[in-house]
């Protein structure tokens, strides 16, 4: 009898959170549960490290934080789908850690903007050794 060889998932360890609107307190990882007060424009992201084990393995195989365009944005990678909600997960490894970046927005006109300060911020991300 074949028995798949499941790998256990990674821990997630610390999240970082960035939005341009004023990010209420949330206990999931991802921030699912700000979904639904999304307004037009509005971008939540959540930065999560994983275990270094994870670094640089299948999932993690990018290197570097990933730029996010509108055409990356799909509302089938949503944890929570909703009326003109877009998201997109990206996993990468950058300074030897593995992470994944979650971005949930709504279709709206400040989007384009949100997105260009996304990425500038994922651009200057910097890491150190723990």
């Amino acid at each position: 009898m074949w028995r798949p060889h499941v790998e256990p998932p990674a821990k997630a360890g610390p999240v970082v959170r960035l939005a341009n609107f004023p990010l209420p307190r949330t206990r999931d990882t991802y921030a699912v549960e700000v979904a639904d007060t999304l307004r037009p424009g509005d971008v939540l992201v959540s930065l999560v490290e994983f275990g270094r084990d994870a670094a640089g393995t299948a999932l993690y195989a990018a290197i570097g934080a990933p730029e996010i365009g509108i055409a990356d944005l799909d509302p089938k990678a949503l944890q929570a789908p909703g009326p003109g909600r877009l998201g997109v997960q990206r996993f990468f490894t950058h300074g030897g850690r593995a992470f994944s970046l979650y971005v949930i927005a709504r279709e709206g006109p400040r989007l384009r903007e949100a997105l260009a300060a996304v990425n500038a911020t994922m651009r200057s991300l910097r890491v150190g050794g723990r």
